[in-house]
């Protein structure tokens, strides 16, 4: 195995996707990430925000328990 496949660089999603993924809404998004209840927040390019997909997994794996 080279090197390149072991290290898998961790995605991002876009907050939209998230969204998507999650069903919620831009309102619910902001509420819960005020409240801290979501994954951080990471600047792309500074103008576009995501989530990475590990961290989702990671959120969803907490809440859906």
């Amino acid at each position: 195995m080279n090197s390149q496949q072991q290290t898998n660089p961790d995605r991002i999603i876009s907050r939209a996707q998230f969204r998507e993924l999650t069903g919620i809404s831009r309102t619910t998004e902001w509420r819960l990430s005020q409240e801290g209840k979501l994954p951080a927040v990471i600047e792309v390019n500074g103008r576009v925000l995501g989530y990475l997909a590990s961290a989702y997994t990671d959120w969803l794996k907490q809440y859906s328990a």
